[in-house]
């Protein structure tokens, strides 16, 4: 099985009350679920790594063996596939996390897209804040 997978962390403040977004979809576009998820205080940077483990968590669990990731935080998308150098140590930890996780998959992609692209996972994180 194949998941594409839409996240967003989101942060009102930085920091401040976070919230992540997850959009889940198969092969043919069909939505398999989305989550909204509050995430409490924490920076911007920090939510958008907590929707992306989250994510991999949920498909690891899943035992999704393919997964695609789309995100529209270039410092994420880079930081992974290791196009930027980390200097932060709590983002340093997140990516860390992340590559344990997709060492369970066959097929790990992530890549950055425009936000215009991500707007339901942004609803979602931003829909999280307000409910948190």
């Amino acid at each position: 099985m194949r998941w594409h997978v839409h996240v967003d962390g989101a942060s009102s403040g930085n920091p401040g009350k976070s919230g992540a977004g997850i959009v889940v979809r198969d092969d043919r576009g069909e939505v398999l679920f989305t989550r909204g998820i509050y995430l409490g205080e924490m920076t911007n940077n920090m939510a958008e790594y907590e929707a992306l483990v989250r994510a991999l968590t949920s498909a690891a669990q899943h035992s999704v063996k393919d997964i695609t990731v789309y995100t529209d935080s270039q410092l994420v998308a880079n930081q992974v596939t290791g196009v930027y150098k980390i200097k932060n140590m709590t983002l340093f930890a997140y990516v860390r996390r992340v590559k344990e996780i997709v060492s369970n998959f066959e097929h790990f992609t992530i890549q950055y897209i425009p936000r215009e692209q991500n707007r339901e996972a942004d609803k979602l994180a931003k829909d999280a804040i307000l409910k948190g």
